[in-house]
C-alpha cells in the first residue's frame, strides 16, 4: 500500500470521532485487563522465587497451626501466638538430613507512624542460610548489640557503633553492631538481637517462634521431611517444606489468575465486536466513496487494506491507552490482589514492563486483524457501478 493510502486510512479512521473513541475505549479496557494479567502472572512468579531465595531455607519448622500463616509471619514479621521449646530444636538438629537449623524468636511492635518494628532473636547459624548478606560491621555477639536492616537504619539514621534506644525494648541502651546491606526483602526492616537477649527481653526464656532448616541434599526433601516428622519432637511441630508450600500457594492463586483471565477474554471479545461494528458502519456510510475509489483504479486489495488499517489503528490506539491505564492503576490492582491472596511476596506483584507492553500491542494487532476481516472483505467485494448508483442497497 502506498504512503498516500496509509495517510488516507489514518485520516478516515477518525471521521466519526465519538464512535471511534468508544471503540478504542473498549479496546483500552480489554488491553488494561490483559496487561494487568500478564504483569501479575510474571510478578507473582518472580516474587515467590525471590522470597524462597532470600529465605535460604528448604524447610520451616513452626508450632502447630496454619502453615500459610506461619510462612507469612516468618517472612514478613508479626507476633507469634505460640512457641517451640529447646527440645524441639535438639530434635531437629538430630536429624541426619539437616545441615543447618537456625532458631529464631520474633516479636513485632506497632510504631507511631502506623508501621511496625520487628525484633528477631537469632544465633550465628542464620548466617549459614544467608550467604548473600553483606554486613557493615559484625553480627551481634553480646546482649546489647543489634544488627539493623538497611531500611530500618536509613529510617532511624543509625550507623555502626551508635548507641540507640527502641520503644520495643524500653530502658535498654543498645549498640548498633552492624548494618545489613539492602536485600530487597523483609530483612531490610528487621532488627536482629542474639537469641538469648530477645528471649529475656520478651519474657520467653527458651522460647523459639520458628526454626529455619537447610538440608544437606535439597533433592531428598521428601525423605528429610519424613525424618523430621518422625523424630521425637515431630508430633509437636509443623514441618513446612517451603518449595511444596509455595507450589501449593501458586495452585491456589491459579483460581485468581483464571478469574482475571476470563475477565480479560470477555473484554477482548466485546472490544473486538465493538471495533468490527464501528468499521462495518463506516463501510455502510462510505459505500459510494468505495465505488468511486474502485472506479478510479483502486483494487480490491487496496480497499481491504484501507479498512483493515482503520480497524488496526483503533486497536493500537486503544491498546496503548490500556497499557498506560494498567501502569497507572497497578498500585490499586496490587493492593486489591494482596487483600485476597493467601500469601503475597514483598516484591511488586503487578509490574508493567516492556515485555508486557509488547505482548499487549501484539495482541491488539491480532484483535484488530480479526475484527477487520468481515467489514474489509465486504468493502472489497463491492462492485463500483452498483455502489455508486445504489449505495443504500449495501447499507
Amino acid at each position: 500500500m502506498r504512503p498516500s493510502w496509509i495517510l488516507f486510512a489514518l485520516r478516515d479512521g477518525w471521521r466519526r470521532p465519538l464512535r471511534s473513541a468508544v471503540a478504542a475505549a473498549g479496546v483500552a479496557l480489554a488491553a488494561a485487563a490483559f496487561a494487568s494479567l500478564l504483569a501479575f502472572q510474571r510478578g507473582y512468579r518472580n516474587g515467590m522465587d525471590a522470597e524462597l531465595g532470600r529465605l535460604g531455607a528448604h524447610v520451616l519448622v513452626v508450632p502447630k497451626g496454619c502453615p500459610y500463616d506461619a510462612a507469612s509471619i516468618a517472612l514478613h514479621g508479626a507476633n507469634w501466638p505460640c512457641h517451640l521449646r529447646p527440645e524441639h530444636l535438639l530434635g531437629v538438629r538430630g536429624v541426619p538430613a539437616v545441615a543447618v537449623a537456625a532458631p529464631a524468636f520474633m516479636n513485632a511492635f506497632p510504631t507511631a507512624d502506623g508501621g511496625q518494628d520487628v525484633v528477631v532473636g537469632v544465633t550465628p547459624d542464620l548466617l549459614g542460610l544467608r550467604p548473600g548478606w553483606r554486613i557493615d560491621g559484625h553480627f551481634p555477639r553480646a546482649d546489647d548489640e543489634l544488627l539493623v536492616g538497611a531500611e530500618m537504619a536509613a529510617r532511624r539514621r543509625w550507623s555502626p557503633g551508635q548507641v540507640v534506644g527502641m520503644t520495643a525494648l524500653p530502658g535498654r541502651a543498645l549498640r548498633v553492631a552492624g548494618v545489613l546491606a539492602p536485600t530487597g526483602g523483609a530483612d531490610d526492616s528487621f532488627v536482629y538481637l542474639t537469641l538469648e537477649s530477645a528471649q529475656r527481653a520478651f519474657s520467653h526464656p527458651g522460647g523459639i517462634t520458628h526454626i529455619l532448616v537447610r538440608l544437606r541434599d535439597p533433592d531428598l526433601l521428601d525423605d528429610a521431611v519424613s525424618q523430621l516428622r518422625g523424630c521425637e519432637a515431630g508430633m509437636d511441630m509443623n514441618i513446612v517444606p517451603m518449595t511444596h508450600l509455595f507450589r501449593t500457594i501458586q495452585e491456589l492463586v491459579n483460581s485468581t489468575r483464571l478469574w482475571l483471565g476470563c475477565v480479560a477474554v470477555v473484554a477482548l471479545l466485546v472490544a473486538g465486536a465493538g471495533v468490527a461494528n464501528a468499521v462495518l458502519m463506516a463501510v455502510a456510510e462510505r459505500t459510494r466513496e468505495i465505488g468511486v475509489l474502485r472506479a478510479i483504479g483502486a483494487s480490491r486489495a487496496d480497499v481491504f487494506r484501507l479498512f483493515w488499517m482503520e480497524a488496526l489503528q483503533l486497536c493500537v490506539v486503544g491498546a496503548a491507552s490500556g497499557i498506560l491505564l494498567a501502569a497507572g492503576a497497578s498500585r490499586f490492582v496490587e493492593s486489591w490482589l494482596r487483600s485476597r491472596l493467601p500469601f503475597a511476596p514483598t516484591d511488586a506483584l503487578v509490574r508493567v514492563e516492556w515485555s508486557v507492553a509488547v505482548a499487549t500491542l501484539a495482541g491488539a494487532v491480532v484483535l484488530g486483524s480479526l475484527a477487520a476481516l468481515m467489514p474489509a472483505w465486504r468493502a472489497s467485494r463491492l462492485q463500483p457501478i452498483e455502489a455508486i448508483r445504489n449505495p443504500e442497497d449495501f447499507a
